[in-house]
């Protein structure tokens, strides 16, 4: 049985190897920043402010023995950081896009992410689709409707697919190390990592990244 866990190592090359980029996407409210914490500190707060751009923020795992640096970025949801947001999808190993149940709008936008990928990668990421702020509704409301509608996308786009909630910790642990495995098993087939590491592996060098970079290493928000 496989096996995912917290890992600290000083094997610098190892890691390297195994950098992994996951950009979390979708509508200002839904929760994108309240998962990533949940992930990265096993911590909620209800009310963290907006992202302003976005956030950075890093996990070091241990994957049936591999060693597994996660990069994860956290974009805005808001508009005005619309024309932002492409710069952090390039070397995207894997996108989480987030949805909130009770909110259309927040599950319109899941096509609009998809299309964006598709867009603006070479390789289009492991996908996951989230349904969040699962604990905050009755599971015979109208919000299961929207819920199983984004199921059957996500099957449709093969995208992995999870009901979630930041703020008990369901499902979150799942969502990441499934994404991080079916990355890892894809990168198997994958030509460019059969080369030496500085053929592939180069820090993020866009100038409002390395802005971002600097600026929000533990920054965050509910969008």
């Amino acid at each position: 049985m496989s096996n995912i866990s917290e890992f600290d190592s000083s094997d610098d090359e190892t890691i390297r190897r195994n950098v992994i980029k996951i950009v979390m996407l979708g509508q200002t409210g839904c929760g994108k920043t309240s998962i990533v914490i949940r992930y990265i500190d096993d911590n909620f707060t209800e009310n963290t402010s907006t992202t302003i751009g976005a956030a950075f923020f890093l996990k070091t795992l241990k994957v049936d023995e591999q060693s597994v640096f996660l990069r994860l970025w956290d974009t805005s949801g808001q508009e005005r950081f619309k024309s932002l947001v492409p710069l952090y999808y390039r070397h995207a190993a894997g996108a989480v896009l987030v949805f909130d149940p009770q909110e259309s709008l927040s599950f319109d936008k899941l096509k609009y992410w998809h299309n964006e990928l598709q867009n603006n990668c070479d390789n289009v990421p492991v996908m996951a689709i989230v349904a969040n702020k699962i604990d905050l509704f009755d599971k015979k409301g109208p919000e299961m409707e929207m819920i199983e509608k984004a199921k059957k996308y996500a099957n449709k786009i093969g995208s992995q697919f999870f009901e979630a909630s930041a703020k008990t910790g369901q499902s979150i642990e799942e969502l990441f190390g499934s994404l991080v495995r079916e990355i890892l098993e894809k990168r198997k087939t994958m030509k460019e990592f059969q080369q030496p590491i500085d053929e592939w592996f180069k820090p993020q060098n866009d100038e409002d990244i390395n802005n971002f970079d600097d600026q929000n290493q533990s920054g965050g928000s509910c969008c």
